[in-house]
């Protein structure tokens, strides 16, 4: 099953039942508030996407993996790109929202011992998702990989846009 039919299947349901709610939480582990690790990301939409999103009813998900770099005792743990995972957390937001609030619970906490000095890497993204056919994407972001600490100084940015070849 794709990431994006995944989210659909969690976030159309709460969109639904609370139509007015400009933001939802979607799929992963916890989403529970960790003030510790939140943080917020800024979307910027051009006017090409937010029509887009406005012609299609889609809904931006923004997407945090968090992950680390392995201690050498550590390293039989890590996955293929050399990372060790840490967790993840989606968070689905209407087209409308400038900023987005990450909370934080998708980090486990327990892995923090497998990583080089505790220092948290976060991959975030952003993708479209589309409630009533399968072209998700329609609206891609940039994404952002840093440091957690630098994301939570200052809001990472996502740039959405229609993909090229649209």
């Amino acid at each position: 099953m794709s990431k994006a039919f995944a989210a659909i299947a969690l976030i159309l349901p709460c969109l639904l039942l609370t139509q007015c709610d400009a933001v939802k939480k979607v799929a992963g582990r916890g989403n529970a508030e960790n003030p510790a690790v939140a943080f917020d990301v800024a979307i910027e939409m051009t006017p090409a996407a937010a029509a887009r999103f406005k012609a299609t009813g889609d809904t931006l998900v923004v997407d945090v993996a968090y992950y680390g770099y392995p201690t050498e005792a550590a390293r039989s743990k890590a996955n293929g790109l050399h990372q060790i995972d840490l967790g993840q957390e989606r968070v689905g937001v209407l087209p409308n929202v400038a900023k987005v609030h990450m909370p934080g619970g998708g980090l486990n906490q327990k892995g923090l011992s497998d990583i080089v000095d505790g220092d948290v890497m976060v991959l975030v993204d952003g993708y479209s998702i589309t409630p009533d056919s399968n072209e998700d994407n329609q609206v891609r972001c940039s994404y952002y990989r840093d440091r957690l600490e630098m994301a939570r100084s200052k809001p990472p940015v996502l740039k959405c846009d229609i993909p090229a070849n649209d």
